[in-house]
């Protein structure tokens, strides 16, 4: 009997042929947990989509409510306003564009500023106002 075969072989003259591997038959039942039915929860994958989307859906919200905020300040900016900038810079407000403002932030020297660095309004008292209401909220 001779051991011809369509494939090469790396192994050498005499020692025979590797037995090939087994494969399972189609009837046999599959290992646990290879199902992917999520370890046997009832829920399949639930558990672990949750873990995934609840972190996305909390930064998607913050990053709601900031943009919303910072719109509220720049649709609230006037000539005469006091301002803070990200940066620190406080100012008041000499013109008002569309997109950037001209800050004065010494007699005499204005500089231009974008509306979306403008942090919100020196002694604005609606910051001190929502921390009161807060702090009402949890003692209820």
């Amino acid at each position: 009997m001779s051991n011809y075969s369509s494939q090469p072989s790396n192994v050498a003259p005499g020692q025979g042929a590797a037995p090939a591997p087994t494969q399972p038959s189609q009837g046999a039942p599959p290992a646990p947990g290879a199902d992917g039915g999520g370890g046997g929860s009832p829920f399949g994958s639930l558990p672990t989509m949750l873990m995934f989307l609840l972190p996305l859906l909390l930064v998607f919200f913050m990053t709601r409510n900031q943009s919303k905020k910072q719109r509220e300040i720049e649709a609230g900016l006037k000539p005469g306003d006091k301002v803070v900038t990200q940066a620190g810079l406080i100012g008041k407000l000499v013109e008002v564009g569309e997109r950037t403002v001209k800050l004065e932030i010494a007699p005499g020297v204005n500089v231009q500023v974008l509306k979306a660095s403008i942090q919100g309004i020196e002694g604005d008292p609606k910051p001190a106002a929502e921390a009161k209401d807060k702090a009402q909220e949890k003692k209820a």
